[in-house]
């Protein structure tokens, strides 16, 4: 119990650097790339971190349940 608490801790003190230096290197990265090419490798960066993770493949879904997730990544969900 006592390890679940300690990983939950290191985990959350991970995500805030990764989240607080986020600001710092998008503001640096700005100088030499465009905001969109920035976003590109953020969501590259974020896959191949799930995939690490998480690197079983999903089961199938079906098509009104993707074309939610679609319609929701599209709004910024």
């Amino acid at each position: 119990m006592e390890q679940n608490k300690t990983i939950g801790h290191l985990s959350a003190l991970l995500t805030i650097l990764i989240w607080g230096t986020t600001f710092i290197s998008t503001k640096v990265l700005l100088v030499d790339f465009q905001p969109v090419e920035i976003l590109f490798f953020r969501f590259v960066m974020g896959l191949l971190a799930l995939l690490v993770v998480y690197p079983h493949r999903m089961k199938g879904t079906m098509r009104k349940q993707e074309l939610t997730f679609v319609v929701a990544g599209l709004c910024g969900v």
